[in-house]
Formats: structure tokens, C-alpha cells, sequence
């Protein structure tokens, strides 16, 4: 469980049907819906009305309990949910004796529909007790502090907002995998002449790094 103030409690639950009956989904994410989530509860609400914070670039902030039929899960079912939900999400996915929290970074795409761009999923470890702490005197500070104890590799504290530290820690992220990769090249590669362009291209990498 995530222990939050009694005065963010929602605890309602939320048919299934609703996330795919109004909107455009294909038959393989309605069978991950059916297939692999027992149940989702609306379990606690982050805002202004629920707590002594004020707003930010988000209104709200919304915990979601989404409890699972096996072990097998697939982000697609999360992906959907946010993507028709303009609030940040923090889920608690749950199944016998093991939790795992799971938050992404995503922005508005239309004030039409409410619709949102998912940029990146964030999650823990499954283990069987849920350790986070709700700290923030807004909206935005709460969700920032939930990504950093959920991601601590994100650079939050240098960057000047979530977006940036996203960005940052992607391409990061793809750097590393440019070097893995050259490293994997360098070792299968029998010519030293290619090994040392190779190797030169890695430590150009590795600077950026």
C-alpha cells in the first residue's frame, strides 16, 4: 500500500470496459484488458481539493490500484490509460504478494479530447512492500518527487524541468547503447587498423557520455 492522507482516498472502482468501450482500440489490447487485469480501483486523487498544495502545470495527480490475474503484463494496457487520462498517473500494480509502482512523463497533445503523448515509463522492482514518500507543495513538486524515488537516475535536480531531465536521460540512454554496441564490433573485429577507428569512434561517444 501507499500511505497518503485519508483525505486523498477515492477507493472507486473502474470497469475495464470503460478504457476501451469509448475509445478506438484493436482486439489485441482488448484481450490484454481482459486477459491479464482482474480488477482497476481508482484508489487515492492528489490536488488542491484533496490536500494542502496548490496546482502547477497539472491540476491533479491520480493513484491507480490495477490488481493482475497472473504474472504476465504488458505497459500497452498503461500506455492506453494515460494517453485518455490528462493527469499524471501513478500506478500500483498488485498480484499475489508482490507490487511494483509505475509512473511515465507525458504531455498534452489535444485540449479537444484531453489527449496525451506518452514520452517515458518509470518503474520499481516488484518486491512485496511499496516505500514511497509523498513530498511537494504542489502538484507538479509531488509528481516530480514520485519520478525521482521511482527513477533516482533521472537528473532532476540540474535540469530546469521534468521534460529536460527526460530528454537528457534518453539520450543518455542511447549513447550507452552505441558504445555497447562498438564495444560488441570492436571484439569480433579481426582487423586492428578497424579496431583502432572503432575505438576512436567509442571515445568520441564516451566524451558525450
Amino acid at each position: 500500500m501507499i500511505n497518503l492522507p485519508s483525505s486523498t482516498i477515492v477507493n472507486r472502482f473502474i470497469p475495464k470496459e470503460k478504457f476501451y468501450s469509448k475509445t478506438v482500440v484493436n482486439s489485441k489490447l482488448r484481450e490484454l484488458f481482459t486477459g491479464e487485469i482482474e480488477k482497476i480501483v481508482w484508489a487515492n486523487k492528489i490536488s488542491p481539493t484533496t490536500l494542502s498544495i496548490s496546482a502547477g502545470d497539472y491540476s491533479e495527480l491520480q493513484i491507480f490500484e490495477i490488481s493482475l490475474k497472473g504474472s504476465d503484463f504488458n505497459i500497452q494496457v498503461l500506455k492506453h490509460i494515460d494517453t485518455f487520462i490528462p493527469y499524471p498517473i501513478l500506478f500500483l500494480l498488485k498480484k499475489p504478494g508482490l507490487q511494483k509502482l509505475v509512473i511515465s512523463y507525458k504531455e498534452p497533445v489535444s485540449s479537444k479530447n484531453n489527449s496525451m503523448k506518452v514520452h517515458a515509463y518509470f518503474d520499481t522492482d516488484w518486491t512485496p512492500e511499496i516505500n514511497i514518500e509523498l513530498k511537494g507543495r504542489s502538484v507538479d513538486e509531488v509528481y516530480k518527487n514520485y519520478l525521482h524515488q521511482i527513477a533516482p537516475n533521472l537528473d532532476l535536480k540540474t535540469k530546469p524541468d521534468v521534460k529536460s531531465a527526460i530528454e537528457n536521460n534518453q539520450n543518455r540512454q542511447n549513447l550507452i547503447k552505441q558504445i555497447d554496441a562498438l564495444n560488441r564490433a570492436i571484439l569480433h573485429e579481426p582487423s586492428i587498423a578497424k579496431q583502432q577507428v572503432l575505438a576512436r569512434e567509442r571515445y568520441s561517444l564516451e566524451q558525450q557520455l
